[in-house]
């Protein structure tokens, strides 16, 4: 009897270190960043946004950051170092929305005291979203690593990709043997082809017939939009009075701007835009940029991918600019901006570049 209690001790406490072994090797290393920073001189995966943005604003150390949909994810936190004298990091999510977007601000403001300033895309594609609106279901996302709750994260430490990750890092071996800086984090711009036949394959233009009138910004529009800005952007400013915000909007190309016109719709995208910096220029810590007139940038093709998106060069351009004030809204200036660029867009000769 006494060696069969010996014996059942020992298989317990065996079992409980042989379980607990790849939880203290998941929280050691911590691949999501949930409990720390990364390790010195350990090279790490970054690679899903949604598991390791929130881990990022919290533990790493900055003073600014770089944050938006994926039309911010080939920008340089480094250029942006060079330029502001700062010490940043990038959190952009692909197909993120204002709230989102916001709720990770919100989050760094909280965690990070040493935040100065944040520099933000606003993509007009998200001009009209509700201000709960998001493209992802909460339940899918990653939540027990978003809270404090820690018996939650048992899914965390317990969880295969993780060990195998947190494994792979300690052991200098496969993906994790290949060093992700903050640059490099989540950019693609050198995984694809650009230029006008890369971005006709997006845009079947003739499958649109052009509309005869255009549709301008309705009362509830604009207060759908109210709600949205409130809620996810000047909200956040007014929360957090010592942290400047430069906020762009991302500029598509002259393609897409084509598109928006055709469909009857490119007056009511610039009264939206104007609209909403009308509201952002009432936030003295809020900066408001639109390089829309930057026809470098929009009509040259050989910046986009498709329609939208642009590739790294074109994100050092809009960081020089925001640096030097080129496309920044004022109270005193933004009224003709508008005015100057909905007669342009719409005196347009769009089939030259087609």
């Amino acid at each position: 009897m006494k060696k069969s209690k010996v014996f059942l001790t020992i298989f317990i406490i065996a079992f409980v270190i042989l379980v607990s072994l790849p939880a203290a090797l998941v929280v050691y290393v911590d691949p999501y960043f949930h409990y720390h920073k990364p390790l010195e001189g350990k090279n790490y995966i970054y690679r899903d946004q949604r598991y390791l943005n929130d881990g990022i604003v919290k533990n790493f150390d900055y003073d600014a950051m770089i944050t938006g949909s994926s039309m911010t994810e080939c920008m340089r936190p480094s250029l942006m170092d060079s330029l502001f004298g700062t010490k940043g990091i990038k959190v952009p999510f692909s197909g993120g929305s204002f709230l989102e977007v916001g709720d990770l601000v919100r989050t760094a403001c909280k965690e990070n005291p040493d935040l100065k300033m944040v520099i933000r895309g606003l993509d007009c594609n998200r001009f009209f979203n509700k201000k709960d609106e998001r493209d992802y279901e909460a339940d899918s996302y990653p939540t027990y690593l978003y809270d404090k709750n820690v018996l939650n994260d048992t899914k965390y430490v317990f969880s295969k990709n993780a060990i195998v990750e947190a494994a792979l890092i300690l052991i200098q071996r496969g993906e994790a043997a290949h060093y992700s800086s903050m640059d490099t984090y989540s950019n693609w711009s050198g995984d694809f082809k650009y230029g006008k036949d890369v971005v006709l394959r997006s845009y079947s233009r003739d499958a649109i017939t052009p509309a005869e009138t255009q549709v301008h910004l309705t009362d509830e529009e604009k207060q759908i939009m109210y709600e949205n800005i409130t809620a996810n952007v000047t909200d956040i400013a007014d929360e957090n009075p010592d942290v400047e915000f430069y906020l762009y909007y991302t500029p598509y190309s002259i393609y897409y701007i084509d598109y928006y016109k055709r469909l009857g719709e490119l007056d009511r995208q610039i009264e939206a835009e104007k609209y909403i910096t009308s509201l952002l220029l009432e936030h003295e810590n809020i900066h408001v940029y639109s390089f829309y007139m930057q026809h470098e940038l929009i009509e040259d093709l050989n910046n986009y991918k498709d329609l939208a998106h642009h590739g790294q060069a074109a994100s050092d351009m809009i960081l020089n600019w925001i640096y030097d004030g080129t496309g920044e809204l004022t109270k005193d200036n933004y009224e003709s901006y508008y005015n100057g660029l909905r007669e342009y867009y719409f005196s347009f000769d769009y089939d030259s570049v087609f």
